[in-house]
């Protein structure tokens, strides 16, 4: 049994890392109090504070919804969270299509409310039914998941559809994507709406919603683009905006000045791989394959993909699985070996540990890490710190393990500092202020393990105040980028708060 995968594989934050191909689109939703729908009653802005709660005690819908408004964003009123939630929910009682829309907002981002997708999903129904642009996209978007609702595109475009015909910029966008997966089949006459509800309620409500959207794909599946295309890509990706290709490697909060000398866009690509951006990781390695701007050099192509498998892209364990097909790959690492290349050593100890090669055993392999370890090879100091921490082929010896850490960080290693804050996060103590400082430093110039690890610390609340919503997003994100640990752990977070209704089985 290869129990030396357990060397090479990220950790798992407490859950097994599930292999199961996945597959799942995503154009968030609206984040924070910023995207509240709110409401300008030709009339109730200039009342009083004093006319609007007498309104609301009346039980005047609108009156409520603009009383719990005001109380939320302190406007003319002290702000007060709990009062604003309990005159919004009194609205949306009453089946206000703002105050349901505004609801739901609230239940996704745990705003005034216990963090809950599908009391989300119910409310944005509404208020989608009722005819509502931003509710009918924001509805639409959860079909394009296995989260709350099973995943079904057909309903995603038609949903999508109702919102662009109304000029809903970000629906339109969105159809515009699904087109190009071939969903445009959908009966016209599906879209015909009963806006009834929604063109009364907007002769007294203009729409303030700041747009807000974060575009992610989850695709755990295999590649499908020629090789051509491919190259046509990567060689693209170089030309990109700056701004663009930072979002695309998982770092669009670094600021160039402060970390990145080279901020060219090869240099932010290396930047962001040696962080642990898995994209650029895969990036790097599909250039070393294809020979684009570097000599063609299989031993470290085969390198970057493990590297990037390990923090969860299931897509370079597919391209480090064509790669061992050519047997020749072995007799090359082993000629590399015998050269001393410390970076072939850690690559073949890793197939090794994948099973895709049995010519040794896991304790030879495990001594190819040694070797590397001996020319400060930061990876393999890396792994042989996991060893020591996880107990397998060695004794188990935590403090041991942090030790190989803190010589890989002292050497340069952005993940050795994120292993040892999460090391640290599991221990019993008063303060991890430093911690998650760390981790969100890693996250934000593109680690997924720090992005995933500082979820987990929202989600059990070490270090940070408890933030379903927080460690929901910061799972999304990760799990968006190609972390399919990020993304079971995302389903899990789901599943404990699923309701027994049959809509909300996932099959």
């Amino acid at each position: 049994m290869k129990i030396f995968i357990l060397l090479l594989i990220p950790f798992t934050l407490l859950f097994a890392q599930d292999t199961t191909k996945s597959e799942a689109f995503k154009r968030d939703l609206p984040k924070g109090r910023s995207s509240l729908h709110q409401p300008k009653y030709p009339s109730y802005p200039l009342l009083t504070g004093f006319v609007i709660q007498q309104e609301a005690n009346n039980g005047d819908p609108f009156a409520q919804h603009e009383f719990g408004i005001r109380l939320l964003f302190g406007n003319g009123f002290q702000p007060d969270t709990t009062k604003a939630i309990f005159w919004i929910q009194k609205a949306a009682s009453q089946n206000i299509s703002a105050a349901r829309f505004n609801l739901a907002i609230m239940y996704y981002n745990e705003i005034g409310v216990d963090w809950n997708p599908f009391s989300a999903y119910k409310n944005f129904q509404f208020a989608a039914e009722s005819g509502m642009p931003e509710a009918q996209f924001a509805y639409g978007i959860f079909f394009t998941e296995n989260l709350v609702v099973n995943k079904d595109l057909a309903q995603a475009y038609k949903w999508f559809k109702k919102a662009a015909d109304k000029d809903y910029e970000p629906a339109i966008e969105s159809l515009e994507y699904l087109k190009e997966l071939g969903y445009d089949l959908i009966d016209e006459k599906e879209f015909k709406d009963d806006d009834s509800q929604y063109v009364l309620e907007k002769s007294q409500i203009s729409s303030l919603i700041q747009q807000d959207w974060s575009f992610d794909y989850f695709d755990f599946g295999e590649d499908t683009l020629s090789s051509e295309k491919e190259k046509e890509i990567v060689e693209n990706l170089l030309t990109e905006n700056k701004d663009e290709l930072k979002r695309k490697l998982g770092v669009s909060d670094l600021r160039n000045t402060e970390t990145i000398e080279d901020t060219s866009s090869l240099g932010i690509i290396n930047f962001a791989a040696e962080t642990g951006s898995p994209e650029a990781l895969f990036f790097t390695a599909t250039a070393s394959e294809m020979g684009i701007v570097t000599k063609r050099n299989i031993v470290d192509a085969a390198y970057k993909y493990l590297r990037a498998y390990r923090l969860g892209s299931q897509k370079a364990a597919l391209r480090l699985l064509q790669i061992v097909k050519d047997r020749n790959i072995f007799q090359t690492l082993k000629s590399e070996v015998d050269d001393n290349n410390a970076d072939a050593m850690y690559t073949w100890a890793g197939l090794i540990a994948l099973g895709f090669d049995n010519s040794l055993s896991d304790m030879q392999a495990y001594e190819l890490l040694e070797r590397a370890a001996k020319q400060n090879h930061i990876n393999s100091i890396i792994e042989i710190g996991l060893s020591y921490y996880s107990g397998t082929l060695v004794k188990e010896d935590r403090q041991k393990a942090i030790e190989y850490w803190m010589r890989a960080a002292d050497l340069g290693s952005k993940e050795a500092e994120v292993r040892i804050a999460f090391a640290n996060i599991s221990l019993e103590k008063d303060d991890y202020s430093d911690e998650i400082n760390i981790l969100r430093i890693n996250a934000n110039q593109g680690s997924v393990l720090a992005q995933t690890a500082l979820a987990y610390c929202y989600e059990n609340g070490i270090g940070v105040r408890a933030r379903k919503s927080m460690a929901a997003r910061l799972y999304r994100q990760a799990a968006s980028r190609g972390n399919v640990t990020a993304f079971n752990s995302l389903k899990r977070m789901y599943d404990e708060l699923r309701p027994g209704e049959e809509e909300f089985n996932i099959y």
